[in-house]
């Protein structure tokens, strides 16, 4: 996260907790933020199945409200292998309960996240 300003550091520090607390999750998975994407297709990866639970998301260049709904949406799929709905074959990039929810969920975590810090959308 060197490459993030530090007040963007302390937000989504703050921020993850919050999710982390919404969720009701047993354990916050590590989160690496990549400076570029690196060997990611998209903005964001949770592979599920990697022994090691690890989120990672692309935050060059992107508003650190951007870098937020990315981590949120990679922490609802946390919580949704944490309640065993990840066992069987990988979801669906597009559409299907799985992916829906997480984008929904991770909309309205910025939102109410946003009624405590709404700095998070001043870039």
């Amino acid at each position: 996260m060197s490459f993030l300003e530090r007040h963007k550091q302390e937000k989504l520090v703050t921020f993850v907790k919050f999710v982390k607390d919404k969720l009701e999750l047993k354990k916050i998975p590590t989160i690496k933020l990549l400076n570029g994407r690196g060997e990611l297709k998209t903005t964001a990866l949770y592979n599920y199945s990697n022994p090691e639970k690890v989120i990672k998301v692309n935050a060059k260049n992107r508003h650190i409200v951007d870098v937020m709904r990315s981590v949120a949406h990679e922490m609802v799929h946390h919580k949704q292998f944490e309640d065993g709905r990840l066992d069987g074959p990988t979801p669906p990039d597009i559409g299907g309960d799985i992916e829906d929810e997480a984008n929904s969920l991770a909309g309205q975590f910025i939102k109410m996240f946003a009624q405590e810090d709404n700095t998070i959308y001043d870039e």
